[in-house]
């Protein structure tokens, strides 16, 4: 089950935009079923600002990205990291009463406003769009961290969501050579995913001060592009599939 909570403060320089968000949210309810509320700023008590700020926090980081603002980006958490309610309003998506993502959002190097979310869902609904965005990829990311050498024999675990500047690393193992593995999942992968990988290992090597030597690149996905080998080949991205197989 669906929800949406969309906070907003009726005195902000955004306040014309809420009609156009309203009639999007309107039309998801009206084609999907899934409910949604709006909720003014002014009537928040201190505990309810407390509770949004853990709920904004709470959401998947694989999918939502960063969520303080920089850099002129306009995220739902301040610098000081209270909402950002003034500049922006705030839109979480809820599944089975948990918060799952909010916009908006930086994933990477994109940016994902309200209304784009919104019409997006709206035209592919809520489980669709979540698919596209690497909800179902959750179960690949936990095998690997349970059970590392499934991938190779050596793999330790490292770390699940580790936020680096240029985005947020679905897992981190380090393999029997004591070098780190960047791992991005995919449901699909697209050339897209293969810069994305190398963007993130750089930001890793960046902010940790370790030498690209010693960091692989690695994407993990059910299926792939044509042309996705030639890029990892190119960017020396080693690419695994995942299958199915019977057993008896």
């Amino acid at each position: 089950m669906y929800r949406f909570l969309l906070y907003h403060d009726k005195d902000a320089a955004y306040a014309s935009e809420i009609r156009t968000l309203t009639d999007l949210l309107e039309k998801i309810n009206s084609k999907w079923g899934v409910d949604y509320r709006l909720v003014e700023v002014e009537n928040l008590s201190s505990s309810q600002v407390e509770r949004l700020k853990a709920e904004i926090r709470n959401t998947m980081p694989q999918l939502r990205g960063k969520i303080v603002s920089s850099r002129g980006n306009v995220l739902p958490l301040s610098k000081s990291k209270n909402p950002n309610l003034t500049n922006t309003p705030i839109l979480l998506l809820y599944h089975n009463e948990s918060p799952i993502n909010v916009f908006p959002h930086l994933l990477g190097t994109t940016y994902f406003d309200i209304e784009s979310a919104l019409e997006s869902i709206a035209k592919n609904g809520p489980r669709a769009h979540l698919a596209a965005r690497g909800l179902l990829e959750n179960p690949i990311q936990k095998i690997l961290a349970d059970d590392s050498p499934t991938l190779e024999d050596g793999m330790k675990f490292t770390d699940v969501d580790v936020e680096v500047e240029s985005g947020v690393i679905d897992i981190l193992l380090q393999d029997a050579e004591n070098k780190f593995v960047v791992v991005e999942i995919e449901t699909r992968t697209r050339e897209a995913a293969v810069a994305q990988v190398c963007r993130l290992a750089a930001s890793y090597c960046s902010t940790n001060k370790v030498s690209p030597d010693d960091v692989r690149k690695v994407i993990v996905c059910q299926q792939y592009d044509e042309n996705v080998v030639k890029a990892c080949e190119g960017a020396n991205v080693e690419l695994y599939k995942v299958d199915m197989r019977r057993v008896i």
